[in-house]
């Protein structure tokens, strides 16, 4: 056997070592036996080969056994050696490796045997032999090992490799270059045969299934066929032999690892392999399957998903019964898993004959709503309202469907027509993200009369939230509610909880039921709640400092919501990005950057921090007229919770054009409403009005929030100690804020916090130069000088220092004659000459 190809070895450190010091305990001088076991695919033979390699590195001898016939040299005529043994559980020759085994080593010798899980001499041998033992067991991949064996890869993506894979690595091998969700489609119990599977992995997975003779071959396709996992009568009928053959080829079958057993019931080793068998079976052999299996479970009154899953497969047309039992069962699983619920409806409506299946599309709108597949659902809803089904769950179903999709007037228009009872909660949505937080509150009340106490509570909590309401007692209700049910019944609510969560700052309560509602996401394929969750994720970790796993979050939010057909979704993904673009990115990026939702509340998220943008390049006209359009120069359009922020950046930008006296009001609302930013903006104005004390003071003060504000809080602080002649203070200030900047990955923060270093160093006591050369600069000419020097235009220069077009042209006319020098380029020359 020749050596197997090496490949990339993540996640294996355990093994490695285990292998390493097996290694050297052969080296001096005992006899080792290192076994390792597991399914197909999970690394043994890679494991085997790294272990050949560094035995060889140390002079060792190494022999590979063919799996025909044993060695035919003696173990013992090369000390120390290392035999290795791959696929030991099919070795021709089992008495010779078990006398080996049991027998006293002749000397330091290591054999490496590699076998699959279902193999039982082996692990008896290995039991009574008096060798030292090492036995592994690698285990599957997980998400960081993926991450590792594929640098760039999204972590979503990572996720959805390991879903599909089940961390196999032969099998994540396969998956390289394909859609992870689409292979995780192929494989969905439920939806098994719909989507198939890529031609490549098809091969893989398939390879075990094709290789078996023709009688194990066909019961392995009848437990493909049969469900996940398959009761043991119900394999027999599909299989269509006798009963007899097929129970000793499920025996054999277990026995390979192919299948397993839990009790009467067979499932296959991975899901992977059971949807290359299923579409290795063919169509007419699998029709027939799904029929025998039908009438069986019909006569039996099996399990009505389980009926709905043969009948999708095998009904024809007129079959009313089977149509009958589809939409049964889609009732059921509606909640639990809304995309298989779309797909039986609609094969459902398709066996009735035309037009009679109209009585089931507002089955198959919510369902289809609930599943992400929002452009269809509203046409589905609709002509369901056009046929006069109008009841309150159509109603319901249409109008969030439009809310979804950012369709808040036609919306709310629809809930209003109706006068429906029983849409209340959905009003209160609506209204809420219409910027009418006291319209919310009213809805929500009145959903908790009508007895919707889930939704109402939550949507109570966040129009009082939105409205300005700080106490934590507002989600106090809707806690205690949401904890106290199942996911079935909360996975459209979470979201909302956790944006009251998040605004009240009960962070840990917040990504508690973030995380829930994403695990009841992806587990039932609830895909319309997930960019909102999401959402919400992304301002944790922003409100935590990790600024790379906000745009992680937002990144995934924005496919999904593209993916839905959200175009306000996608927005609203955006616009919790928009801090995190700023702090890595810089001003620039971020205005490009910056979406227009539809909601005035999503549209503020965005628009609070375009404020910030336009602060941080010095535009502060920009920014006063993005402030006035956005909420009015009263701000009497800000919602209450954020009104106290756009005040404190109001009174920055009015501080900048000179106007500290105006200032001065708003920077005192910005503290009065908690605003994390207002204590920031007081400072900015009494520097500005010439009280230096109280700037530094109210710097300090600022200390607090989310990590970049706090860095930020302490650069300013060390602004006003430099200005009050304490350097070391401020040195020490700033040299905290760049290691918060740092910590948070805020690239651009980081970056410009040199300058204000360089700023400071200037400052100090420095000797007098002469004309003529670099040190003749001071440090913001320095700067300046630096900065021309890489190419950066004035304006360009005037942005990155905060700083005055007319300002820089100054700053730069000074640097030409302390440098002696008429051009940029010249200075570019001196610069580079100093630092050769």
């Amino acid at each position: 056997m020749g050596r197997p190809a090496r490949e990339p070895l993540v996640g294996r450190e355990r093994e490695l070592s285990a292998l390493q010091r097996s290694l050297d305990a052969l080296v001096t001088g005992q006899a080792v036996v290192v076994a390792v076991h597991g399914e197909p695919g999970t690394g043994k033979t890679r494991l085997l080969a790294e272990l050949a390699e560094r035995a060889d590195s140390l002079g060792v001898d190494v022999r590979f056994a063919a799996v025909s016939r044993p060695p035919s040299e003696r173990i013992s005529e090369h000390c120390p050696s290392v035999l290795v043994i791959d696929d030991a559980h099919a070795v021709k020759w089992a008495e010779w490796l078990e006398t080996l085994l049991r027998a006293p080593s002749p000397g330091p010798v290591l054999v490496a045997v590699a076998y699959r899980d279902g193999c039982h001499w082996l692990p008896a041998a290995l039991a009574r032999s008096p060798w030292q033992v090492t036995r592994l067991s690698p285990g599957p991949l997980d998400a960081a090992d993926v991450a590792a064996l594929l640098p760039g890869t999204p972590r979503h993506m990572c996720a959805q490799l390991v879903a599909a894979s089940g961390g196999n690595p032969l099998y994540l091998s396969a998956l390289t270059g394909h859609s992870p969700e689409a292979v995780l489609l192929a494989i969905d119990p439920r939806g098994i045969g719909e989507t198939p599977l890529p031609d490549g992995v098809l091969a893989v997975a398939a390879s075990e299934v094709l290789a078996l003779d023709e009688v194990r071959r066909e019961v392995a396709y009848a437990v493909a066929a049969s469900g996940a996992p398959a009761d043991v009568d119900v394999v027999v009928r599909v299989a269509g032999l006798p009963e007899a053959v097929v129970l000793r080829a499920l025996d054999d079958l277990v026995a390979s690892g192919l299948v397993r057993a839990h009790g009467s019931r067979i499932a296959f080793r991975h899901p992977l392999v059971r949807a290359a068998a299923y579409q290795s079976a063919g169509v007419t052999w699998r029709t027939r399957a799904h029929r025998r299996a039908g009438e069986y479970l019909r006569l039996k009154g099996g399990p009505l998903p389980l009926q709905a899953f043969h009948a999708a497969r095998a009904a024809s047309y007129g079959d009313a019964e089977a149509a009958r039992t589809l939409a049964s069962a889609a009732e059921v699983v509606l909640d639990s898993a809304p995309t298989t619920a779309a797909a039986w409806v609609d094969r459902a409506i398709q066996v009735l004959p035309y037009g009679t299946g109209d009585q089931l599309l507002p089955l198959l709108g919510r369902a289809l709503g609930l599943g992400g597949n929002l452009l269809r659902a509203r046409d589905v809803l609709h002509t369901s309202l056009a046929n006069g089904q109008s009841g309150p769950e159509v109603v319901r179903a249409c109008a969030r469907t439009e809310r979804l999709l950012g369709r808040y007037t036609e919306a709310e228009a629809l809930l209003a027509r109706a006068g429906t009872a029983g849409v209340a909660a959905e009003r209160a949505a609506v209204a809420l993200l219409l910027g009418d937080p006291a319209g919310c509150v009213g809805h929500a009340r009145h959903a908790i009369a009508e007895g919707d106490e889930v939704a109402g509570h939550v949507l109570l909590a966040l129009g009082s939230v939105r409205a300005g309401e700080t106490s934590a007692y507002a989600a106090w209700p809707a806690v205690r509610l949401v904890d106290g049910l199942p996911d079935a019944a909360v996975g459209d609510h979470l979201a909302g909880l956790a944006w009251v969560e998040l605004a009240l700052d009960r962070t840990a309560e917040a990504a508690r039921h973030v995380q829930r509602g994403v695990d009841i996401a992806r587990a039932t394929g609830r895909r319309s709640s997930l960019p909102e969750l999401l959402a919400v994720e992304a301002g944790l970790a922003l409100r935590s400092g990790h600024l790379d796993q906000v745009r992680v979050s937002c990144r995934e939010a924005h496919a999904v919501a593209v993916a839905m057909g959200s175009v306000e979704l996608a927005a609203l993904a955006s616009a919790v990005e928009l801090p995190a673009i700023l702090w890595q990115n810089g001003p620039e990026d971020a205005l490009a950057a910056a979406p227009s939702p539809r909601s005035p509340w999503w549209a503020e998220i965005a628009g609070l921090t375009v404020a910030e943008a336009h602060l941080a390049m010095g535009d502060f006209t920009a920014c006063v007229g993005h402030i006035t359009a956005s909420v009015g120069t009263d701000l009497s359009r800000a919602s209450g919770q954020a009104r106290g922020t756009w005040a404190g950046h109001l009174a920055i930008a009015m501080v900048g054009l000179g106007r500290a006296e105006e200032a001065a009001g708003f920077a005192e609302e910005a503290v009065r409403g908690s605003s994390v930013i207002g204590h920031f903006a007081q400072s900015y104005v009494f520097a500005a009005l010439g009280r230096s004390t109280a700037a530094r003071d109210e710097a300090a003060r600022a200390i607090t929030g989310s990590p970049v504000r706090r860095a930020r809080a302490r650069e300013l602080l060390a602004e006003h100690l430099a200005a009050e002649g304490d350097l070391t203070a401020a040195r020490a200030e700033l040299g905290q804020a760049k290691e918060g900047y740092l910590a948070c990955g805020a690239t651009w923060l980081s970056a410009r916090v040199r300058f204000t270093e360089t700023r400071l160093g200037a400052r100090a006591p420095r000797p007098r130069r002469p004309h003529g050369t670099v040190e003749a600069l001071s440090g913001r000419e320095l700067e300046v000088a630096e900065l021309v020097a890489s190419g950066l235009t004035n304006r360009e220069v005037a942005t990155r220092l905060f700083l005055s077009r007319k300002t820089v042209e100054g700053h730069l006319a000074r640097v030409f004659t302390k440098l002696g020098v008429k051009s940029r380029m010249g200075v570019a020359q001196r610069l580079a000459a100093r630092s050769s």
